[in-house]
């Protein structure tokens, strides 16, 4: 769990002293919404072992969180080309949009698998 967390943390930060000016929100974004997944992470992981009562605000939590980061994401990945110096920045970047939107599909699909004993 931890390897994990120090490799976003490097990844973050080499993204920040890459980035431009331009980037500051775009670095606030990625920021916030690693810091929404880990806390969404914790929450997957721990509702299966909670009773009924703390499942329930467990949920509730993940909703908020996920609310939070989905605006965050679209605003993420929706960054043009022209905010980057040149086309290996930019195409890097999309492929780390993409990784990042797909880690947050995974959380979706496994905090509805979660819930769902059935799902497979």
């Amino acid at each position: 769990m931890i390897k994990p967390i120090l490799l976003l943390l490097c990844l973050f930060v080499s993204i920040v002293s890459v980035a431009d000016q331009d980037h500051s929100g775009h670095n606030d974004n990625l920021l916030l919404l690693l810091k929404d997944k880990i806390s969404l992470q914790k929450l997957i992981t721990q509702y299966p072992a909670l009773p009924a009562q703390q499942q329930a605000q467990n949920l509730a939590q993940q909703r908020v969180l996920f609310r939070h980061a989905l605006p965050l994401l679209q605003d993420y990945v929706a960054i043009p080309e022209s905010q980057y110096p040149n086309m290996a920045m930019y195409h890097d970047s999309l492929k780390s949009r993409a990784a990042l939107m797909n880690d947050f599909v995974e959380l979706m699909t496994d905090s509805q698998c979660k819930q769902d004993p059935s799902c497979g």
